[in-house]
């Protein structure tokens, strides 16, 4: 492929390309929030851990219920981060649990 091919590509699939790069940009970082919000939380429930509070646990406990499945799971997830006699689920456990939940 040749300059000019190259040019008359980007040209013609203007819109596709430009499409492409603002998903992109959006699916980093929406990782990156994630990420941040998941950090936050395990920070919290590893002080909540630390501290042994019971009453705090329980009532995080009793909530969660009331909470959608991927909020759960992050929960769930973070406990297991914090607490370490919980074993935390393989990345590839919680990559399909991510993938299947949407269908």
């Amino acid at each position: 492929m040749n300059t000019i091919d190259t040019i008359r590509f980007i040209t013609e699939n203007r819109e596709a390309l430009i499409a492409f790069i603002i998903a992109l940009v959006a699916v980093v970082k929406l990782t990156a929030w994630g990420r941040a919000q998941a950090l936050a939380l395990d920070t919290v429930v590893g002080v909540i851990e630390g501290l042994g509070a019971r009453d705090v646990k329980s009532d995080v406990s009793d909530a969660t219920g009331d909470l959608p499945a991927g909020a759960q799971d992050a929960i769930s997830d973070s406990v297991a981060k914090a607490d370490p006699k919980k074993t935390q689920p393989s990345l590839l456990i919680r990559i399909f649990r991510e993938v299947f939940r949407g269908i």
